[in-house]
């Protein structure tokens, strides 16, 4: 057998071997430790939730590797197993990571942390490496095997987590989906019209490109957000209850600008408006393209604030004013008749369980984390609906994003207060508040 320091490597011989995951066994002040294993691809990421063998999901779908038993020895050691047939092993997966998780405590208190692998056809130790700088760690990645030039090798990793497994588990790519509770949410209880299919869902061909390049787009902002998000701080709010003091996160009250022309024109918003965000609220008379933006410090269009080509219809939307120059704004209309209302988010109506609307809109939800179920009803064929949530410090998250002729579909609904805001969603449209479901990826049944 060879023991190997952090960092160093060596290959590993043989087709399957068995891996131990050794420490003392707990109790007197040491905690309970779970053994897992994460499949990883070229680029260190896992490819679904499925790459991550630990307590909940014993085997690979591959049969690559498997969490076998527990075994304890009379010196009060206990070892969990793994088993790695690279045989099968799928050509996407490069490296299987070995980690270790606490969720009693950290691995400071685990003495004798150490990895072994033997292999299973002639039970000779291949590779021993010994954890000796644990300290506040609540999850640690002890080694990894790794392809190059055809064969295998083992590396001796060391590195600590303070996020327990499900942080670790998340930094490779796992997300932790309950298959179980998407299931049960998925379909809508709203009654189903007499022109809407029992199954919203339409072949990807069938919807038109220009529509799934936005919900691409729109996911992958998405997706940039949450990698450069950092941590949520918790509001500090005022010594004031209820939906005002909630507003009061967003912006400051100040006094209602109205204005109304024809066709086009820009606008500059002649009322004192502090710093946060602002709702511009527009309707119009008639039918054709109907736009507003607003403007930036080069004269610009800058923030999509409405943009319909519905009869009589206008937007509701959130901007993030940064209070250094007069707000201005650009209408783009043929001719018609509409008037542009600049309000505080005081004015802003509350989502309070479920809402209807039609149109562009903005909602301020206070409630707790739960589920929103958003639907869409619309004459005009495909549309692409899509809704987000904003937090006072401009964090986004998307709550809906969907094309097809009758768009609905179910998100995480984040802590309020957020401003929950319908970026497309031309015509008549229904949210309703859920409570979370509880997420039985990661829940355990027992030890």
């Amino acid at each position: 057998m060879t023991q190997i320091i952090k960092g160093g490597n060596l290959p590993v011989p043989g087709q399957v071997w068995r891996v131990a995951v050794v420490r003392q066994a707990a109790g007197d002040g040491v905690p309970e430790v779970d053994a897992s294993a994460l499949l990883l691809d070229a680029e260190g990421r896992v490819r679904g939730d499925g790459d991550l063998v630990f307590y909940n999901q014993p085997a690979h779908a591959s049969g690559a590797v498997r969490l076998l038993e527990q075994v304890r020895d009379g010196e009060r050691r206990v070892a969990d197993w793994l088993e790695i047939d690279t045989a099968l092993v799928e050509p996407g997966v490069q490296r299987i990571a070995i980690t270790a998780s606490s969720e009693d405590g950290t691995f400071g208190r685990v003495p004798g942390l150490h990895i072994r692998t033997i292999s299973a056809g002639t039970g000779e130790q291949l590779a021993l490496y010994e954890v000796d700088d644990a300290s506040t760690e609540t999850a640690f990645v002890l080694g990894e095997f790794y392809r190059r030039e055809g064969a295998w090798k083992f590396r001796a990793v060391g590195q600590g987590w303070d996020s327990g497994l499900v942080g670790l588990a998340e930094d490779f790519g796992i997300v932790g989906r309950d298959p179980e509770a998407e299931a049960e949410v998925a379909p809508d209880d709203e009654p189903v019209h007499d022109d809407e299919p029992a199954s919203s869902g339409a072949s990807p061909e069938a919807i038109p490109e220009e529509l799934l390049s936005k919900v691409r787009e729109a996911e992958a902002a998405a997706g940039a957000a949450s990698v450069r998000a950092t941590p949520r701080v918790p509001v500090q709010r005022p010594p004031q209850t209820g939906p005002q003091s909630d507003a009061e996160l967003f912006g400051q009250d100040f006094p209602e600008f109205v204005r109304s022309g024809e066709g086009k024109a820009d606008i500059t918003v002649d009322v004192p408006i502090p710093a946060g965000y602002v709702v511009v609220e527009s309707t119009r008379r008639g039918d054709g393209y109907f736009a507003v933006h607003s403007i930036d410090g080069k004269g610009d269009s800058d923030a999509l604030l409405a943009n319909t080509v519905m009869k009589d219809q206008g937007a509701r939307r959130v901007l993030r004013y940064d209070g250094k120059a007069p707000l201005r704004l650009r209408v783009s209309a043929y001719g018609e008749p509409w008037t542009i209302a600049v309000r505080p988010v005081s004015t802003v109506e509350i989502l309070d369980g479920t809402a209807e609307g039609r149109g562009s809109d903005v909602l301020l939800y206070t409630g707790p984390a739960g589920l929103l179920s958003s639907r869409l009803r619309t004459r005009l064929g495909f549309e692409w609906f899509n809704v987000h949530g904003y937090e006072p410090d401009g964090r986004d998250h998307l709550l809906a994003n969907e094309a097809s002729r009758f768009p609905r579909e179910t998100r995480p609904l984040p802590e309020g207060p957020l401003l929950v805001q319908l970026v497309s969603a031309d015509g008549d449209w229904t949210l309703k508040v859920r409570p979370p479901k509880e997420n039985r990826f990661w829940r355990r049944a027992s030890r």
